[in-house]
């Protein structure tokens, strides 16, 4: 992956892109999550839209973890990838933390976000940083037992059972081990840090998302960011559009691929002049 290092020194970012033709689009992966996670958006959208994609800082390619790690820092840094690509607008899609990450880039630079696309994800982190039992219970089983059969079971926190019995453990493990940094088993500290930016994120104001064009899609089975938190987010911004998936987890955009690809690519050409 090609590496940069913000002006100001305060991060080095790895990161890809595809596409050379069509709208900008930048993909912002959550909390534990490689860039890789996008394969399947990657694949369904760059043949018509210019993609680029990151590691957050501290995680994965993005080392040495250089400055804070926050959910201004972390959206602060998406600005910067913008500014290294070229890009003077785009339309921002983010999943979970990076969901929140994107709405935090709106409000530090509304004039240069076309577009928002919210996936699994909520208004303020802090709802999201204590887990529920359901997810806790996912957590602890995978603390024990040989290493595979740990990725394994890990499926069930962005997957419901029966689509983990539909794909199978040997395309579970592969998911997981795409979508998750390389040590995520042992929870390190990088992640750590990103669960404590959540705890630190109360929101923000809606104002300035208020006249960005905005697609919210929610999974009702997600056991990381409830459901119902889609619906506070469309509460505080009404002018958004809500679409939720009755059987998908919090893995939406990688159990629903096809789908979520169209609906984002609607979203898109909707919002690109």
């Amino acid at each position: 992956m090609p590496i940069f290092t913000r002006p100001d020194r305060s991060a080095t970012l790895a990161y890809e892109t595809a596409g050379e033709r069509g709208p900008r689009v930048l993909l912002v992966q959550g909390t534990g999550c490689v860039g890789r996670g996008w394969r399947p958006q990657i694949d369904g959208l760059a043949g018509d839209h210019r993609l680029a994609w990151h590691d957050n800082r501290g995680i994965g390619g993005s080392l040495p973890l250089q400055g804070p790690v926050s959910v201004r820092t972390m959206a602060e840094d998406c600005l910067a990838l913008l500014d290294h690509l070229g890009w003077e607008r785009a339309h921002l899609v983010g999943h979970s933390l990076g969901g929140l990450l994107v709405q935090e880039a709106a409000r530090v630079a509304p004039s240069r976000i076309q577009s928002l696309c919210l996936m699994s994800t909520l208004w303020r982190g802090r709802d999201a940083a204590i887990p529920g039992l359901q997810s806790l219970w996912v957590t602890i089983r995978a603390r024990f037992g040989a290493e595979r059969r740990r990725w394994i079971a890990l499926g069930a926190l962005p997957f419901p059972r029966r689509y983990l019995e539909a794909i199978g453990d040997d395309e579970t493990y592969r998911r997981m081990r795409m979508i998750f940094c390389e040590d995520f088993l042992k929870t390190p500290p990088i992640v750590r840090q990103q669960v404590a930016a959540l705890w630190g994120h109360r929101g923000g104001e809606a104002a300035p998302l208020l006249g960005i064009p905005t697609l919210i899609l929610t999974g009702a089975r997600d056991i990381v960011v409830d459901t119902r938190r889609s619906d506070e987010l469309l509460g505080l911004l009404p002018h958004a559009r809500l679409e939720r998936f009755a059987d998908a987890g919090h893995g939406l955009p990688l159990q629903h691929p096809d789908a979520v690809n169209e609906l984002v690519r609607a979203h898109v050409a909707a919002a690109d002049p």
